[in-house]
């Protein structure tokens, strides 16, 4: 609406009498039309919530529709079972634990179908991860660490009662710390939070296919500590296992004896005859070589070694003795304690046709004389021996048991991993020549490494180099010329595979 007055607008202009009339009835009309633009303006503000309300409702209806077509809910079951099949499994050297955050269970939550279809899957539920809460840090919170314990033996159960009929893969960390003392005869006595869990995984016993137990006996309960009866299960509990890794600690080294008789002089799971694949870890006390093992049946082993407080030591000889009755190995891996006493010469050596790969572990990074000597290999692939943990002499390939080894067996190897150090420069180029078929060759600790350009060629098919060293071992000019002469000398392809570890 203009006014003629709106040039006197924000002025001290005085209107007349005449005046003062035409403008109250310019008021009086802008009121009227106010009045007619506010009342528009509520007929539209309730006509645009009535169109938000459509909208609203429409886009409900979209979205509903689309969620139809969503195509995760056109995946045929099997395919979503192998989906959530691939969520569960991980890594493999970080396994999933029991807790409310497992795949599993994670996957289970998310609307009610998946959760129908995946209490139903029967594989979801069948590898037992359990790690007990630490009792050391919880010492003086009982009530608390017992909750704790009994929330997961309600998991374990519900795990085991989803899993049906499927064979079971075990792992057990019990969470026991050297020095807990009296509290652990509290928290971890028969009745216990902790004996429940054990006898959930006992009742369970007869669907176990794989079983690891990393475990603490404490001094003050090894008769009846709840742990020992996992170890004392006779075979005809555990039929079809065929995988067992065993990580037993002992408190003080006196109770040698008593698990020594537990598990040799009784009946043990390690007598079950079904095993396949053994894994016994570096801290075991007890004589493996007197264990009830059904050695012929394994085919794969892993001996860790005994501890420094150990009465026994695993020698050359120990180790031809249990080779001796492994006449089904595949793959084979030994901690050797002392290497430098020399080997018995056998009358007939032993054979194992069925061997692959071999690792050994000695403790002063030598393999002793007469050792390949005593065995049949003919069907090794793959030798590594690791480095030891006491200083390396170098050795020529006349003292070497590691030349001896490259050279009975070299023909067949294609895959070779070995400690530099512990040889000459000359015995390093005797072994090379000894393997022409190897394709992947790793070297530990080549600080020294001088090659030799003038040599006869040397590992012609390889095609993986690896090298471990410490930066400061490193000569990295020597390697680069090593490299060099061999790309000059067209004597190995680099090219396909070259790996490094400093």
């Amino acid at each position: 609406m203009s006014s003629p007055f709106s040039h006197y607008f924000n002025t001290n202009y005085v209107p007349s009498d005449h005046e003062i009339v035409t403008i109250r009835e310019l008021i009086s009309r802008g009121k009227m039309i106010m009045d007619d633009v506010k009342r528009r303006k509520e007929e539209l503000q309730h006509e645009w919530r009535e169109l938000k309300k459509s909208w609203e409702v429409q886009k409900r209806e979209v979205e509903g529709h689309k969620a139809l077509l969503s195509p995760i809910k056109r995946i045929p079951r099997d395919i979503l079972s192998s989906i959530f099949l691939a969520a569960v499994e991980g890594r493999p050297d970080r396994p999933q634990r029991i807790s409310a955050r497992h795949p599993a269970v994670v996957i289970s939550h998310v609307c009610q179908y998946w959760r129908n279809f995946a209490i139903s899957t029967k594989l979801l539920w069948c590898n037992l991860y359990i790690e007990v809460p630490l009792c050391q840090s919880l010492r003086l919170h009982k009530l608390r660490w017992s909750a704790k314990v009994t929330k997961l033996v309600d998991m374990v159960q519900v795990w085991i009662s989803r899993s049906d009929d499927c064979h079971l893969s075990v792992s057990l960390t019990d969470g026991i710390t050297p020095g807990c003392g009296h509290y652990i005869e509290q928290s971890f006595s028969q009745g216990s939070e902790f004996d429940q869990l054990v006898d959930t995984l006992v009742a369970s016993s007869s669907r176990w296919k794989s079983l690891k137990l990393n475990i603490f006996i404490p001094r003050t309960q090894l008769p009846s500590f709840p742990t020992i009866r996992l170890l004392t299960l006779p075979p005809q509990t555990t039929p079809i296992l065929t995988e067992l890794l065993l990580y037993c600690d002992v408190e003080e080294s006196q109770d040698i004896n008593l698990i020594s008789q537990t598990l040799i002089a009784g009946s043990s799971i390690l007598s079950t005859p079904t095993l396949r694949s053994l894994t016994i870890g570096p801290r075991t006390l007890f004589d493996i070589v007197r264990t009830p093992v059904v050695w012929s049946n394994l085919e794969h082993l892993d001996f860790g070694g005994y501890p420094s407080r150990s009465p026994h030591r695993f020698e050359v000889q120990a180790a031809l003795t249990v080779l001796a009755e492994c006449s089904n190995l595949v793959t084979c891996n030994l901690t050797l304690d002392d290497t430098t006493l020399p080997v018995a010469v056998v009358r007939r050596p032993i054979e194992l046709p069925k061997l692959r790969k071999l690792v050994f572990l000695p403790y002063e990074s030598h393999l002793p004389r007469g050792f390949a000597q005593s065995l049949i290999l003919p069907s090794l692939r793959e030798l590594e021996v690791k480095t030891g943990y006491s200083e390396c002499t170098p050795r020529t390939h006349h003292e070497s048991g590691l030349f001896e080894f490259c050279d009975r067996f070299g023909s067949t190897l294609e895959r070779v991993t070995f400690c530099y150090l512990a040889l000459t420069q000359q015995a390093l180029l005797h072994c090379l020549k000894c393997l022409p078929n190897v394709t992947s060759l790793g070297l530990v600790s080549i600080g020294r490494l001088t090659p030799q350009v003038d040599v006869l060629p040397l590992c012609p098919k390889i095609r993986a180099f690896r090298f471990q060293a410490f930066q400061r071992d490193l000569a990295e000019e020597a390697l680069l010329d090593f490299v060099a002469a061999r790309r000059r000398g067209d004597r190995v392809m680099m090219a396909s595979g070259f790996e490094g570890e400093a």
